[in-house]
């Protein structure tokens, strides 16, 4: 009797035993396919070699919808990076259309105009599977403008139908006529789009000489250009009309209404970057000059030396000092990582004040990176404080004594002739051609430090922002000019002129 009461309940355990069992296994099919889902979703681009964008889906991701889509312009996507990530605890493989990915890591997609599928599967180890369909459109907007109001009398207009990784430009109206600063890189008719927006006659504020920010110029050569003659040498010459206004520090460019708006020299990104300030609105448009919030770039070739920004970082703050709050708009918001306005607008200035005294004074060293453009490897350093980030040229960080501050060449009846590359102190080597009917040219070199010893060209005396006047042969014409610094230091710079035969 004893023996078949254990009997019974070791059958009632046994029982148990398996239900439970069997309840365990129904837990972890639930887990298995569970684990086949992504945890997050995301899409990104490369605008140059070294700076990725973030752009969004159509639709918030969600691990139990299946079915996604994205809209990009084709300027920058001929590739998008998709991201598929599953959560921490996942054993499963992923598959981008049939290529194997890894979670959390990206992976490059070749796109075409039109609309492309994109299969992103998550396999368990028991079989299951997940496939994930992801429509990318990509489309020409490169006609396209939109813009938003900011407030009134001032708006936001958007290169690339508003497309992350493109420009923004800023129209602000007057009492009797309106300012546009910058005109982008777009094809479409940006005039007509202007006019939309504002009845009054629009003039234009350039931010610096990047062609990403004044492509279309063109489209306004009956109004008033405003812009720094030190960026003239990256402006193709079709555009160098008389109707510009060559602005300086200090110039103040009134519109009416209550908004002026005083220059402040920033060379840095360019020579000729500069920054447009309203102080009674508290408004500043500042182009790339001080960032849009993530990093300026100051590795370049053709950016000035580091100490020279920092001085005009100087002058900057101290024209700021009186103001308790700044709205900023900059020339590529989508760069943005705080909102650049009350305070932190002015934190900004800084912020990057901040950052470049302590690479200069080697308290700081940034991390090593390098850009590739075309056959041209670039080694550069990237530094953050606070709001700021500089990305400078560890080999550009002090300006020689002996270096030029600007390089002019002008054609007898003022014709800018532009020379290749652009002008820098740093590079010391130009080229330029003109056409057979050019006999003669006029050559100003301008001395960075006014207090220099000696200056010659071809061994001919010559004076800082004095014309040099020299006549031309057929083929190239190579002139030298050096310069002696107080400390006796030396410096040259070859330029070759090649004059074209018919």
């Amino acid at each position: 009797m004893k023996k078949n009461i254990c009997f019974k309940a070791t059958s009632k355990i046994r029982m148990v035993i398996f239900a439970l069992t069997s309840f365990t296994i129904i837990l972890l099919t639930g887990c298995n396919k569970t684990n086949t889902k992504l945890s997050d979703l995301k899409l990104g681009f490369y605008k140059t070699d070294i700076e990725f964008i973030n752009f969004k889906l159509n639709e918030d991701f969600s691990p139990d919808i299946l079915n996604y889509t994205a809209t990009v312009e084709k300027s920058y996507t001929a590739f998008v990076y998709v991201t598929p990530e599953l959560p921490l605890e996942s054993t499963s493989t992923l598959k981008i259309n049939g290529v194997d990915a890894k979670s959390g890591e990206r992976s490059k997609v070749g796109l075409t105009l039109g609309e492309n599928i994109i299969d992103i599967t998550v396999s368990g180890k028991d079989g299951d599977s997940t496939s994930y369909k992801l429509n990318i459109k990509q489309e020409d907007w490169s006609k396209v403008y939109t813009s938003k109001l900011l407030a009134p009398g001032i708006w936001q207009i958007d290169d690339f139908g508003g497309f992350a990784g493109n420009e923004n430009m800023y129209l602000i109206e007057g009492q009797d006529r309106a300012l546009l600063f910058d005109t982008g890189m777009g094809t479409g008719d940006l005039a007509a789009y202007v006019k939309t927006l504002t009845k009054l006659p629009v003039d234009l504020a350039i931010t610096h000489g990047n062609r990403d920010h004044f492509m279309q110029m063109g489209q306004f050569k009956d109004r008033i250009i405003y812009m720094s003659k030190k960026d003239v040498t990256r402006y193709p010459a079709e555009l160098i009309t008389p109707n510009i206004s060559w602005i300086k520090e200090g110039d103040v460019i009134d519109i009416g209404a209550g908004r002026s708006f005083e220059v402040i020299e920033l060379p840095g990104h360019s020579m000729g970057c500069v920054v447009f300030l309203d102080s009674k609105n508290k408004i500043a448009v500042t182009g790339v000059g001080i960032s849009s919030g993530s990093m300026v770039y100051m590795f370049g070739t053709a950016c000035c030396a580091l100490d020279q920004y920092l001085a005009g970082l100087k002058r900057a703050e101290e024209k700021l000092k009186g103001l308790d709050s700044l709205l900023l708009l900059t020339g590529h918001r989508y760069q943005e990582s705080t909102p650049l306005s009350g305070i932190a607008g002015k934190q900004l200035f800084t912020d990057m004040r901040i950052i470049a005294e302590k690479v200069l004074s080697g308290e700081v060293v940034g991390k090593t990176e390098y850009t590739v453009r075309g056959e041209v490897k670039t080694e550069l350093r990237q530094a953050y404080y606070g709001l700021a980030g500089l990305w400078y040229n560890p080999n550009n960080m002090v300006t020689h004594p002996a270096s030029l501050g600007n390089l002019s060449i002008q054609t007898n009846d003022g014709v800018t002739i532009i020379t290749r590359p652009v002008f820098s102190s740093y590079i010391t080597s130009y080229t330029a051609n003109v056409p057979e009917k050019v006999t003669s040219v006029e050559i100003v070199p301008e001395a960075y430090n006014s207090s220099y010893k000696n200056m010659t060209i071809n061994g001919l005396p010559a004076k800082s922002n004095t014309v040099f006047n020299t006549k031309l042969t057929k083929g190239d014409n190579k002139y030298e000019i050096v310069l002696t610094a107080e400390d006796g230091s030396v410096k040259s710079y070859l330029i070759t002129i090649s004059r074209q035969n018919s």
